[in-house]
């Protein structure tokens, strides 16, 4: 097990590293100044100390060394171009806990629903209840978050006023940013644990328990549950990798303080550090919960077996 995680956590790293090279140069290299809105009505001597400040003045390799360098040794993601005096290291610990606390909500949403959704529907496979709740799914696959955003906003807030438009701080703030980033998510969970419980279903071990006598309760929990639960392991990880940064759609229409609404502000100021560091920390939990998914493959079916370990 330790000799395999050793293997898998070399591969994510040399893919993180890939990734954050492939970014900075990409930034590099994209037409325009970052700092041109700042200096323009300043004196040459000033707009020179900025891009001093700021490492502009340095080529771009040696920029990139030295932003290696303070990442790998001090975790620093440098310092924001547009918020003078803030570093992303600042921002991500205090914004990355409000995305993460609704997307976490959103994701246990759309585990618990879609799953029971899912394996409702196989049970009821070619029933009326099969056929109305797929309908409903396709539904809200395809329809964009916006679209439910601007629906909960005129019912739950303008019409029925259960909840703020806007504003964070208090519990019913999240009650509509929650909602619109679980029904797609609900959809697409209980669209892939339908067709793996079906799958399943059809397998001999569970004629047999039927043929024993094993009642539905029982059957479900023992044997279809577990065994159906690989695609919705496999879907888990990246999920959870995106829970911090929320939905950038989301946290721009509720105005909610999180970091997907800084990545979008920071995208449109050219706000190159903070889009580069803001970038480097998904990448780190999209490749942490990549190993956290090959781990989980074999807790959720023991049936896997890790490379090495056979016998």
């Amino acid at each position: 097990m330790a000799r395999f995680l050793a293997k898998r956590v070399v591969y994510e790293l040399v893919t993180l590293f890939l990734v954050i090279t492939a970014t900075f140069f990409l930034i590099a290299g994209a037409p325009g100044d970052p700092i041109a809105a700042k200096v323009e009505q300043m004196p040459e001597r000033a707009q020179q100390v900025i891009r001093a400040k700021y490492g502009l003045d340095r080529p771009v390799l040696e920029r990139y060394v030295r932003y290696m360098k303070n990442l790998i040794l001090k975790g620093d993601f440098g310092q924001s171009i547009v918020y003078t005096g803030r570093r992303v290291n600042d921002v991500i610990r205090e914004n990355a806990p409000i995305s993460g606390r609704v997307g976490a909500i959103a994701l246990a949403l759309d585990l618990v629903i879609g799953i029971i959704l899912g394996l409702l529907m196989a049970f009821n496979h070619g029933r009326l209840a099969d056929h109305v709740l797929r309908v409903c799914i396709v539904l809200a696959i395809c329809t964009p978050l916006f679209v439910f955003a601007a629906i909960l906003q005129y019912y739950v807030a303008f019409k029925w006023r259960l909840a703020p438009i806007f504003g964070w701080g208090r519990p019913e703030h999240y009650i509509m940013p929650v909602l619109t980033m679980s029904i797609g998510g609900i959809a697409v969970y209980a669209k892939y644990m339908r067709s793996s419980a079906l799958s399943v279903v059809g397998e001999d071990y569970i004629v047999t328990a039927k043929s024993k006598g094993c009642n539905r309760r029982r059957i479900l929990q023992k044997h279809v549950l577990r065994n159906s639960m690989i695609p919705i392991v496999t879907m888990t990880g990246p999920s959870i990798a995106g829970i911090f940064g929320g939905s950038f759609i989301i946290e721009k229409v509720f105005s909610i303080p999180g970091l997907g609404r800084y990545y979008v502000k920071a995208v449109s100021d050219s706000d190159y550090t903070m889009v580069l560091g803001l970038t480097v920390f998904f990448a780190v939990l999209y490749v942490a919960s990549l190993i956290a998914v090959d781990i989980m493959y074999c807790v959720v079916d023991p049936r896997i077996r890790i490379p090495g370990t056979e016998g």
